[in-house]
């Protein structure tokens, strides 16, 4: 995967902004049949750096994708999330070997992203600026992240969001450490609860999610996972729950120029 940072391709010799399937690229990305049952991909994206391509990404969405965007009331969110759901695709094109339009996503009832007819996972995050999204070969997968900005409004939360274990390790710490603390116990606990299908119907208070840990999920998905935070940078924090016994590899993404992938 591109790793490092660089100016996005902007033109060709008539100055029109290349496709945008064409400055996607996720290298050496395995077919899924060789990825390792329980084997997980994550990748991170900056919003900032894939403005250029906001006005062609709702080519690549399905009219169910296309009426959850046209919902948002804020021209700035529609295209956000128009963004978001095009780079899933091109994202879960790229394992799967497939087209675009040709990946089978839907959402279930709670919004979830589902790959109908396959036993293999797959898991969206976007906030303010930042994008975050992960494919599981076989079994459960969730992903999260958060600007580091919101670390300002953690403690505000911080009683429906910490175990009673959690909140005794932080009581009496800095007040800037225990903010980036409650910042990345959320996004754990978000990832932990996005593998599991729930969302915020389970309380973060109710279980105790330090990094590293692996929890059973409950239920019929009840396989153990394994909770990590990932490398986001200064910037955001972000975190990934996949199968216990599943390699992990993430990476940020960036614009390719055409032809170089």
């Amino acid at each position: 995967m591109p790793s490092g940072t660089s100016a996005p391709p902007t033109a060709h010799a008539t100055g029109a902004i290349p496709p945008l399937a064409a400055v996607f690229a996720l290298d050496a990305a395995p077919a899924l049949a060789a990825m390792a049952h329980g084997d997980a991909r994550v990748a991170l994206f900056e919003v900032r750096d894939w403005t250029p391509w906001i006005a062609q990404a709702p080519a690549l969405l399905d009219a169910a994708e296309q009426a959850r965007v046209a919902r948002r009331r804020r021209p700035a969110d529609r295209e956000n999330l128009a963004l978001a759901y095009a780079l899933h695709r091109l994202f879960l094109a790229a394992v799967l070997g497939l087209e675009p339009r040709d990946v089978p996503l839907e959402r279930d009832g709670k919004g979830c992203p589902r790959l109908r007819g396959l036993d293999v996972g797959t898991s969206l995050s976007h906030a303010d600026g930042f994008l975050a999204m992960a494919v599981c070969r076989a079994g459960p997968v969730g992903v999260d992240v958060e600007p580091a900005g919101r670390r300002a409004l953690m403690e505000e939360i911080a009683g429906s969001l910490c175990h009673p274990h959690e909140a005794e390790r932080l009581a009496g710490i800095g007040a800037d450490r225990r903010a980036d603390e409650l910042l990345a116990l959320w996004v754990r606990k978000e990832a932990f609860l996005k593998a599991e299908g729930v969302g915020l119907e389970r309380e973060m208070a109710a279980f105790a999610a330090p990094d590293g840990a692996v929890l059973p999920l409950a239920g019929s998905r009840g396989v153990p996972v394994r909770l990590r935070m990932l490398d986001a940078g200064p910037r955001a924090r972000a975190a990934v729950a996949w199968p216990a016994d599943g390699a992990l590899s993430c990476a940020w993404l960036h614009p390719v120029a055409p032809g170089t992938a």
